[in-house]
């Protein structure tokens, strides 16, 4: 018994890959932000914090158009991930296990929001692991936001239409 049958769905004719301008600008912020990332947190000893952000940098590859709804969206997850991490560090709630709870009410809370941007849970995350302090909100929170969206946004606003 042979199945001819070829399988289709409505979302393979709708899907669209990035083309190569916008997948190298994608490469390019992802490589600028993080290095600047790097030298800023290096500095600052909060090394930490960069996985969420190289994943914010990557998750710019499939889709480098720049929004500004999009950007205020990741700017505000962040701030609340972060802020849920630090009242947990300042309660005393430390360890693996507070890590996941804090992160789990991070992320519903961004759901319930409509503001969900999943590599800003790992803020919450790794600020109860690091028992971070209130500076850990303007940096290397909001700092390492605004350096990728702003890389992001200059990339993809004066560089890609340069690009052949």
């Amino acid at each position: 018994m042979t199945n001819n049958h070829k399988l289709e769905s409505p979302e393979c004719d709708m899907m669209q890959f990035p083309s190569k301008k916008k997948k190298a600008v994608s490469v390019l912020n992802l490589v600028i932000s993080i290095s600047v990332l790097v030298a800023v947190t290096v500095t600052t000893k909060t090394e930490f914090i960069l996985p969420p952000f190289l994943a914010t940098a990557a998750t710019k590859y499939p889709d480098p158009d720049w929004r500004m709804n999009r950007s205020v969206v990741i700017l505000f997850s962040y701030v609340l991930c972060s802020v849920i991490g630090l009242a947990f560090s300042l309660l005393g709630l430390h360890g693996i296990i507070m890590a996941s709870i804090a992160s789990f009410i991070s992320f519903s809370l961004c759901v319930l929001m409509n503001i969900e941007h999943p590599p800003a849970v790992l803020s919450t995350f790794l600020g109860v692991l690091e028992r971070v302090h209130l500076f850990y909100i303007v940096h290397p929170i909001i700092t390492g936001v605004i350096i990728v969206e702003g890389v992001n946004y200059l990339l993809t606003k004066y560089v890609e239409p340069r690009l052949g």
